[in-house]
């Protein structure tokens, strides 16, 4: 009998190998903004050794090495072999070092107390098993460690989720916003035996150069997987449907879509 977990790890996975070539492209890179601001909540140190689980293209791993430097070390994991390899990619052209490797979040198989920091950028909603993913970052980060999570409140891409639901074009089972509520995100960490919990929404105003530009975007994250499900009428009535709904937020033909994250910061 398969095992249900399995199976949504393997879809998961599947997303994100599709998904790793166009990933953050097309606006002006809302994943790269706040994974510069999870690094920054976490504070990451010189000398410090981090760990970024579900690391996409390195988004929060790649300005972590910077501040690392030479005497720290960064290891970003991920389920996505593609992401794995995009990672290794985008931090050689920027010369940073940074070590990448495929990893589930839910068996890191890392040595009890071996990090200073743990950072997971907008990975834990498509975690099975959040609270075991939890442990295992506790279980991994010594004594007075950090911990850094990023959820999202509103996505980048809320609007085509919009017109997508209200078709009857994809399921709205809530799992991009099962931690929306900072309350919830903030009881699971409580949960997990994480101490001196910090959440804070942060929003940045992604612009767009035109409605293709939005769509191109939305190809880069979880939506892909409704997106490609799409197929002459449907596909039209979307993109119809979603111009109308943008072109209340354009500024001399750009459009500006506010996205809103949880940052969440805690203690081992």
């Amino acid at each position: 009998m398969t095992d249900p977990d399995d199976e949504r790890k393997q879809a998961t996975t599947a997303m994100f190998d599709r998904v790793a070539p166009n990933y953050d492209e097309g606006g002006s890179g809302c994943f790269a903004h706040f994974g510069a601001r999870l690094v920054d909540a976490v504070g990451v140190e010189p000398g410090q050794h981090v760990l970024d689980v579900a690391c996409g293209r390195g988004a929060a791993a790649i300005p972590a090495a910077v501040l690392a430097g030479s005497t720290g070390s960064v290891l970003g994991t991920d389920l996505s072999s593609e992401m794995v390899a995009c990672a290794r990619s985008d931090a050689e052209r920027a010369g940073v070092d940074v070590d990448f490797a495929v990893g589930d979040a839910e068996s890191l198989g890392f040595p009890d107390e071996s990090v200073d920091v743990v950072m997971c950028g907008f990975g834990m909603m498509f975690l099975p098993n959040v609270d075991v993913a939890l442990r295992e970052f506790r279980r991994v980060l010594r004594p007075g460690g950090t911990v850094g999570v990023s959820t999202w409140k509103v996505t980048q891409v809320a609007d085509l989720g919009i017109v997508m639901a209200r078709n009857g074009f994809m399921e709205v089972d809530g799992e991009v916003l099962r931690f929306a509520d900072p309350a919830v995100l903030a009881g699971y960490l409580t949960d997990a035996g994480f101490g001196s919990i910090v959440v804070r929404a942060e929003t940045v105003s992604t612009e767009y150069v035109d409605v293709d530009a939005y769509w191109s975007a939305a190809r880069g994250t979880g939506m892909r997987r409704w997106i490609d499900r799409l197929d002459g009428d449907r596909l039209l009535t979307v993109r119809s449907e979603l111009g109308q709904r943008l072109a209340a937020v354009s500024n001399g033909g750009a459009l500006e879509v506010d996205a809103t994250a949880l940052i969440a910061v805690a203690y081992r």
